[in-house]
């Protein structure tokens, strides 16, 4: 029996190679292409074979099987009975660990006052937050680019499985750009454009914050929100992070939309740990680099 890309090759009439093949089944895999109607499908394909960096992309993802495993096992952190699960199953299983952590969280947050005990239910009714990825997109960062995006390709699969917003934020000073994909689901157009997208010159990370501060702002309706930032590790401005302005707005990101940070950085000796102070999680792509 012919699985998905199987019949998508033959749908299309496609000439393949047999590497190109093991590229397109992990874009499938990861994307979720099945979705797509056939004529998004066809572009995909199309993009596909006219974009060297989408491929590259890919070729990076399987050699880093080990790398990537690590991260779609801890960002966000997944139990083992949760990687089991698929299909309907998989969709109950979710639903009902949203709901057993949204209880317990009530539980925790419910205080009492003499007889009176004060439940906070507007909380219980909100929804998982966004995944949000920082991409440092400057001329440090050159030599990394497709490394870090192919990194980044997995992270659909989290997003689209937990139905949760996902959010690449590139950026360089500032913020020029930022592409979501509305529950994980691809957006051609965007993910094209956050494909091509380069930039240049140094990182700043204050910025950042606070762009990250408005995303969650606009989805105050959610919780647990994850954050992660691929660096290079020498932002401009690092040194703010522990400055008080820095730490107020990451103290109120965590203590408000329950924001758990995580840093993906190139080499580990250009990593300041003091200054990223506030991450969970910290991976370094020193072998994969090399």
């Amino acid at each position: 029996m012919k699985d998905a890309v199987e019949s998508l090759i033959e749908k299309f009439n496609l000439e393949i190679t047999s590497e190109q093949r093991d590229f397109l089944r992990f874009l499938y895999e990861n994307l979720h292409l099945e979705e797509l109607s056939d004529k998004e499908q066809h572009f995909f394909i199309d993009y596909f074979y006219k974009s060297e960096t989408l491929r590259n992309m890919a070729a990076f993802a399987l050699e880093l099987a080990d790398i990537m495993h690590e991260i779609r096992e801890n960002i966000p952190a997944i139990e083992q009975a949760e990687r089991l699960a698929n299909g309907k199953e998989q969709r109950l299983y979710y639903e009902q660990k949203s709901q057993e952590a949204r209880r317990q969280k009530l539980k925790h947050q419910t205080t009492k006052k003499g007889n009176i005990l004060y439940v906070p239910f507007e909380e219980y009714k909100k929804d998982s937050g966004p995944l949000i990825i920082c991409l440092e997109q400057t001329t440090g960062m050159v030599a990394y680019s497709e490394l870090c995006k192919s990194m980044i390709l997995s992270l659909f699969m989290n997003a689209h499985r937990e139905r949760r917003d996902l959010y690449i934020v590139p950026y360089d000073c500032q913020i020029h750009v930022h592409y979501r994909f509305e529950n994980g689901h691809l957006n051609l157009s965007d993910f094209k454009d956050f494909i091509e997208y380069k930039a240049k010159g140094e990182a700043a990370i204050l910025p950042v914050l606070h762009f990250v501060k408005g995303l969650l702002q606009e989805n105050q309706d959610c919780t647990e929100a994850d954050i992660i930032i691929f660096t290079e590790g020498t932002p401009i401005d690092g040194q703010h992070l522990v400055g008080k302005q820095a730490k107020t707005i990451l103290e109120e990101m965590k203590r408000k939309y329950y924001a758990e940070f995580s840093v993906v950085a190139m080499q580990e000796h250009n990593f300041n740990e003091q200054q990223f102070w506030f991450a969970k999680k910290a991976f370094f792509a020193d072998d994969a680099i090399q």
